[in-house]
């Protein structure tokens, strides 16, 4: 019978090749190798834990446009959407009998138009220099890692 830690370190292995990672990432990646290296199988779980938390970093890192979001133009067509919705809100709430009812649904209304003012201006922002400014390229597997994860790969493939 195989030993699951095995074909898990073996799975393991095989994605840090493929990987490119934050430089940051890349040492603590490093650092669990080089405990699994001397013997310490305990860290195969935090090999992989650091790994999909790098992956999910790194998806979220990422430019705001992402690969088949097409941008949009800046429109002034929300507002005015916004606008009719809470005019039939209020004229809704007048059929329902005014008073109280009335003004919680004049509030309503009003709530509406502002939500979709505020995200004209908002979503067609162009992109700013801080967007940029903090943004680290990822890369591909440094050579001293790649030197470990062959080392562990031959002494996992030896040890069979």
């Amino acid at each position: 019978m195989t030993d699951p830690r095995d074909a898990e370190l073996a799975r393991l292995l095989s994605e840090v090749r493929s990987l490119r990672l934050q430089p940051q990432d890349w040492d603590v990646v490093d650092g669990h190798l080089a405990a699994i290296e001397v013997g310490d199988r305990s860290r195969i779980d935090d090999l992989s834990q650091a790994v999909f938390e790098a992956r999910v970093r790194g998806r979220f890192s990422g430019p705001r446009g992402s690969a088949g979001v097409a941008p949009t133009k800046q429109t002034s067509v929300l507002p005015i959407v916004g606008l009719v919705c809470g005019g039939l809100l209020v004229g809704v709430g007048a059929l329902l009998g005014g008073g109280p009812i009335l003004w919680g649904i004049v509030a309503l209304g009003v709530f509406v138009f502002g939500i979709a003012f505020a995200g004209s201006r908002v979503a067609h922002r162009p992109r700013g220099e801080a967007d940029d400014e903090d943004a680290v390229e990822p890369v591909p597997i440094p050579d001293q890692v790649a030197l470990r994860v062959n080392a562990i790969g031959r002494a996992h493939d030896a040890g069979r």
